[in-house]
């Protein structure tokens, strides 16, 4: 379980330090460019989920993330015994980038999105944190499956 805290610690006090030096250091709208044409640093505010999906439907998003946040623990906690190390990081940093985005909408009305790579939207390090995990679990998921016998075998 330590893994699974710690991991999830870790992406949100990134993820909030992050976030504060680029809102407290950059212009809303302005860039920064880190390689020209291809990645920039850019701070918007998000109010939606990703891709500005239900933008501005803040109670709702923060609901749902509730929701989904104590499910993960619940279920890491309740699960961990049968759960491998890979499992318990992988669900520790979707907690953490889930916390993350939770904690600015509560506290700002918005989510700070700062990471611009041209062909993708602006995110931020808890959506990092978030995609890395379920990466993560897919792979160990489809790992797992193939190593996995049939019932009889």
């Amino acid at each position: 379980m330590i893994l699974f805290f710690s991991s999830a610690a870790l992406v949100l006090i990134l993820d909030q330090i992050s976030k504060h030096i680029v809102a407290s250091s950059m212009e809303l709208g302005s860039s920064i460019p880190v390689i020209k044409g291809v990645f920039e640093l850019t701070y918007i505010r998000n109010t939606g989920a990703a891709w500005g999906i239900l933008e501005d439907k803040q109670l709702l998003l923060q609901i749902f993330t509730a929701l989904l946040m104590a499910g993960i623990v619940i279920y890491a906690v309740v699960s961990r015994k049968k759960m491998t190390r890979c499992e318990l990081l992988s669900l520790g940093l979707i907690l953490g980038g889930g916390l993350g985005n939770f904690v600015s909408r509560v506290i700002y009305g918005y989510v700070v999105d700062f990471f611009n790579i041209q062909i993708m939207p602006v995110f931020n390090v808890a959506d990092i944190g978030i995609t890395v995990g379920c990466a993560i679990l897919v792979i160990v998921t489809l790992l797992s499956a193939k190593t996995e016998k049939p019932d009889g075998q």
